[in-house]
């Protein structure tokens, strides 16, 4: 009776520890101690079950009278197929077995005997299932006090394994949140680095302005747009959309960023600029993904706007209460093509106008009903604005008609506005 009442105690006390460990590594030795402790055995091992090979693996070994530096090749590398040996017709049939003699048993299997030199006299083996699901075996090998195991040792086994269940599972998700919240520091800081790709608001005369904004429908984003000084006082300013959003479009406006700054060395107009670009991103985009830009060289003194276009949309000349689209070039999108030509057009930025460049994340910004902020809103709110920070009224105006709803795409806008 006091025997029992002490394996009891121990069952409560696993219950305890077991629910204090966070670490796979830290709780599978534990779960070994434990097992041999709570049925009084001179060895043990867990195997954990891999659903996509459908096998278990050795996960933990634990031997009282070889020690662990004999079990250490069961710790690395040894896998069983479902349905062999003990631990495999456990796992296959999933309950609980008592074997008195193991050596003269058809489903032992004597591998693990061979690679450590301990010889398994009997074995008590039971399922770890949570909610229904396999999630490997626990078993303990020889009893130290009794030629094999009884009843009571195999219904103590099983409860444990229940508890080895819940500790495994919340392992695994408390690994699960560790892994996801190193990922989305990692996703922080690539954001923070992403932003100093943002340039600096020039600083011109009176208040003639060139200024622009990007935000990133998740951590980043492929959204891009720069101010580039000329020697002759003149800009290049330019949008692009990378296609896709997140981590993969971020690393293609990377690489598209470095591209058009070293292509920026080289002084000239828009569409001969681009079809430098064009051939440049085509060796890493290679025709998988693209994207779509605007490019101008505005001169601040003269109004003078130079520009071409690869598959964007149009800038929107903003004046006198009207928004109109200016005519567009043809040009497709950079990195569908190794070669393309993309045409120039000219165009004289009036005093009192501005000059709206946007991707698509503000025309088709949803709200929380699913509906499109659109192009005619877009203009609607560009025409009541007036200038000049029309493109800042934009934003603000995406941002209340999008309301608590995530951006289903990066947003970007950038204006020119002539004093």
């Amino acid at each position: 009776m006091n025997t029992q009442v002490n394996r009891l105690k121990k069952l409560i006390q696993a219950n305890e520890v077991l629910a204090s460990i966070e670490s796979l590594v830290d709780l599978l030795p534990q779960l070994l101690r434990l097992a041999q402790d709570v049925t009084g055995a001179e060895a043990s091992s867990i195997m954990l079950y891999n659903e996509k090979k459908n096998v278990l693996e050795f996960a933990w070994a634990m031997n009282d009278v070889l020690g662990d530096k004999a079990m250490k090749n069961l710790k690395t590398g040894f896998e069983l197929p479902m349905g062999q040996g003990i631990a495999g017709w456990v796992a296959d049939h999933r309950e609980a077995l008592n074997v008195f003699d193991a050596q003269n048993d058809d489903r032992f299997s004597k591998v693990a005997d061979k690679k450590t030199g301990f010889v398994t006299k009997c074995i008590l083996c039971t399922p770890i299932i949570h909610q229904g699901k396999l999630l490997g075996v626990v078993q303990v090998l020889n009893s130290i006090d009794k030629e094999c195991f009884g009843k009571e040792d195999e219904e103590l086994l099983e409860s444990f394994g229940h508890l080895a269940g819940v500790a495994l599972v919340r392992s695994e998700l408390m690994l699960q949140r560790l892994n996801q919240q190193k990922f989305e520091t990692q996703l922080e800081a690539a954001a923070r680095i992403q932003k100093q790709f943002n340039p600096r608001q020039p600083e011109l005369k009176g208040e003639n302005l060139i200024w622009g904004s990007s935000i990133p429908a998740q951590f980043v984003g492929g959204d891009l747009y720069d101010f580039i000084p000329n020697s002759d006082g003149s800009w290049y300013i330019y949008v692009a959309d990378v296609s896709g959003k997140g981590l993969p479009a971020a690393l293609i406006m990377s690489a598209l960023w470095t591209r058009i700054r070293a292509e920026a060395l080289v002084e000239r107009t828009p569409g001969e600029m681009l079809k430098a670009v064009n051939a440049g991103a085509y060796e890493f985009m290679n025709g998988e993904v693209f994207a779509t830009m605007v490019l101008l060289r505005y001169f601040p003194e003269s109004g003078k706007c130079e520009f071409a276009l690869a598959g964007h949309p149009a800038p929107l000349l903003v004046a006198d209460g009207k928004a109109e689209s200016l005519e567009r070039p043809f040009g497709l999108p950079v990195g569908i093509l190794d070669e393309g030509d993309f045409g120039t057009s000219e165009f004289v930025l009036d005093k009192g106008e501005s000059l709206i460049i946007v991707t698509d994340g503000v025309d088709e910004a949803r709200a929380g009903d699913g509906e499109f902020f659109g192009e005619e809103r877009m203009e609607k709110i560009l025409r009541q604005g007036g200038t000049p920070r029309a493109g800042e009224k934009l934003l603000k105006a995406v941002a209340d008609w999008r309301g608590e709803t995530p951006p289903n795409d990066d947003t970007t806008v950038v204006e020119i506005y002539r004093a």
